[in-house]
């Protein structure tokens, strides 16, 4: 594979102004030997995939404290099937906040998050946020996988703590059309945006 990173943030993990894009493609080989039951003669048994990954961050100090983050990502899978090992994992944390960790597996996904930070010190903030993505699953009659493909919101607030073992992020997420009590509460260990 082959990755690209141009990096110009002020902090690498509480960012308050420049911008990051990174991107990438890899390709890979595998074989299916087995099980012997699951191999007919129609199975194809040696697979190439080619996966294609892009990423922009832009982070402005609107005025003293105040800090507008925006991010723009995208992730597609190429090859003749895919098992589900193979595909992208969205929905969640790093992704659309609302929704279940991993919710969704798909072949071509897509999200972008808005955030407003209040700064309270050089690296913990409050903030306020707005996510939406997109995924996409080709039909595979044969393997009885229908075609799965939607756009998804999410909104919320949270809170970033700088701590002795890193950022600690904690946000409530609400899913489009969800009432407060089916938001989702989500924890992590924040080390880039």
């Amino acid at each position: 594979g082959l990755g690209l990173r141009i990096d110009f943030r002020n902090d690498p993990i509480a960012s308050t102004s420049g911008f990051l894009f990174e991107t990438g493609y890899s390709f890979s080989n595998k074989d299916i030997n087995g099980p012997a039951e699951y191999v007919t003669p129609k199975t194809e048994t040696n697979i190439n995939l080619q996966r294609i990954t892009i990423g922009f961050g832009a982070f402005y100090e609107i005025f003293s404290r105040n800090v507008l983050a925006l991010s723009v990502n995208g992730k597609e899978l190429n090859g003749p099937f895919f098992e589900q090992s193979d595909l992208w994992r969205f929905g969640g944390t790093r992704t659309v906040r609302g929704y279940r960790e991993e919710q969704f597996l798909a072949s071509r996904i897509a999200w972008s998050n808005l955030e407003y930070r209040l700064m309270m010190t050089q690296r913990s903030y409050a903030f306020l946020f707005l996510d939406a993505g997109y995924y996409f699953l080709d039909a595979d009659l044969e393997r009885g996988i229908l075609q799965q493909e939607d756009y998804i919101f999410g909104y919320g607030l949270g809170i970033t703590l700088e701590t002795a073992i890193g950022l600690l992020g904690v946000s409530f997420a609400l899913a489009e059309g969800e009432t407060f009590s089916e938001g989702k509460i989500h924890f992590g260990i924040v080390n880039e945006f």
